[in-house]
């Protein structure tokens, strides 16, 4: 069986396929977007969906991304890949793929992505947060140094802590030895806040990260390490 990977910049059957087929089984409701917001981003040309299709055209592994112009800022929002597909390699191919030509497209540009703690335990839908890490880990992603949390859907009640923000790809404008720009970052994050939650509140998690953020040279990246 053959697979190739196709983009889509709009919702369509394959969208909806991917959406209830591969990330709603995936992710946890409280990390996971509704289909009709993931389909209003496409829409409107924020997103972009690159899905790995077998010879009949079912998806078996997606990523979904969305783009701040303002901040000039990738976030890799979802990365699924179905059971049947799983080992073979499909993922680390569409990681790279996807995060290529993001990088090509928009240069100068961060990509990142949100993860869960290595730590959390695995859960037998949504997968091994360690395993999961490392997989990103073998594609050279590197840990920043941040108390990063997910913005809630439905306000800052609903935030998913503890987790961790990488990055993926740095432009070199935007790198400074072993630390990442960090005026790029805030305002990746106050744009992200003000979408998901409405707006950039002063609590004492928002202040932290936005703290962290402001650190003279840039934020610091590597390898994680437990206690980050």
């Amino acid at each position: 069986m053959g697979f190739t990977t196709v983009e889509r910049s709009r919702p369509d059957a394959l969208f909806t396929a991917v959406y209830r087929g591969l990330f709603a089984p995936s992710f946890p409701p409280g990390e996971l977007g509704s289909e009709a917001s993931l389909a209003d981003a496409l829409r409107d040309g924020s997103a972009d969906l690159f899905a790995v299709v077998d010879d009949a055209g079912a998806p078996v592994a997606a990523a979904f991304g969305e783009w701040s112009a303002h901040a000039r800022v990738q976030l890799l929002t979802y990365l699924a890949v179905g059971p049947a597909a799983r080992g073979g390699g499909i993922g680390g191919r569409l990681l790279r793929e996807a995060v290529g030509a993001w990088a090509a497209r928009r240069d100068p540009c961060l990509v990142v992505a949100e993860i869960e703690d290595p730590r959390a335990p695995a859960h037998d839908a949504h997968g091994d947060p360690r395993r999961r890490l490392a997989f990103y880990e073998a594609a050279g992603a590197q840990v920043l140094d941040v108390p990063y949390f997910q913005p809630g859907f439905g306000g800052p009640g609903h935030r998913v802590l503890g987790m961790l923000l990488l990055v993926l790809h740095a432009a070199p404008q935007l790198r400074h030895g072993d630390a990442v720009d960090g005026e790029a970052l805030r305002t990746f994050m106050e744009d992200y806040l003000e979408a998901v939650e409405g707006a950039v509140t002063a609590d004492a998690a928002t202040t932290a990260l936005l703290e962290a953020l402001d650190r003279p040279g840039g934020v610091p990246m590597g390898p994680w390490r437990p206690g980050q």
